[in-house]
């Protein structure tokens, strides 16, 4: 019963370690579900352990320590009062598992264990940070009139057309937001924005930036190991490029 009790307490701890240090999968976006829904199982098994009580209490202590930053974002603790940047505080995880459609705002609904007012605000916080973002990125296309049009020379078979066509009103960042919510699922996150990255033209290249970065340092460690694999005693002459490109071979084989 008490290795069971263990386990019980431990297996979500292993999921999330797989998670956030996988290889080749986006791996931020499961920072943010993964430490809450990690405290949520933990305040669950409060009343129900029967045996390892502390050490349910010094996961959860340890929990909301090393990953205070996102328990200070998402209103679930107050900011420290010696004006030190709590760790893991970047909005960037924030942003990256509402990106992440397997995700979305999801978490917010069941892992945020504040009121509904808070809640209200924590959801509106991650909207703001997202079109504030899109918005920065968006490269304003100069607009050209039918008169600068016909002076560049630009009269064409088919130039009347192209005076005609107005700008999509759909395509502003916040209704595409909007439309991104609605559409997200639980789909891979690769495949999504791959399929909508034309629907949702402001939202992916906030996404491509977001989602890019790694979870952990665990996959560069991993090259560093390749490479002490490959070269080896025996292979002491063989020269830096061929070792480059042997690495790169190994890390990048499908």
């Amino acid at each position: 019963m008490f290795l069971k009790e263990l386990v019980d307490i431990m297996h979500p701890f292993g999921e999330a370690t797989d998670l956030t240090q996988g290889e080749k999968i986006v791996t931020i976006s499961s920072v943010v579900p993964s430490v809450l829904s990690l405290n949520h199982h933990l305040e669950k098994l409060k009343p129900q352990v029967r045996f390892l009580s502390s050490l349910v209490r010094s996961l959860q202590v340890s929990l909301k320590k090393r990953f205070g930053g996102i328990f200070i974002n998402v209103k679930m603790a107050t900011l420290t009062q010696d004006g030190t940047t709590a760790p893991f505080s970047d909005p960037v995880y924030l942003k990256a598992a509402a990106l992440d459609p397997a995700f979305s705002l999801m978490w917010i609904d069941l892992h945020v264990l504040v009121s509904l007012e808070v809640k209200a605000e924590v959801l509106q916080h991650v909207k703001e940070l997202i079109l504030r973002e899109a918005v920065e990125t968006e490269q304003p296309t100069p607009c050209v009139d039918e008169e600068e049009q016909e002076s560049l020379g630009l009269e064409g078979l088919f130039a009347a057309y192209h005076k005609k066509k107005k700008k999509d009103v759909g395509t502003t960042p916040a209704l595409q937001l909007s439309h991104y919510l609605h559409i997200a699922d639980g789909q891979n996150v690769l495949l999504f924005w791959a399929m909508n990255m034309k629907v949702l033209p402001s939202l992916f290249k906030v996404a491509i930036r977001v989602l890019a970065v790694p979870a952990s340092s665990a996959p560069v460690e991993r090259v560093f190991s390749h490479g002490g694999i490959i070269l080896r005693p025996h292979r002491a002459q063989m020269s830096d490029r061929l070792l480059t490109n042997l690495v790169f071979c190994k890390c990048n084989a499908l």
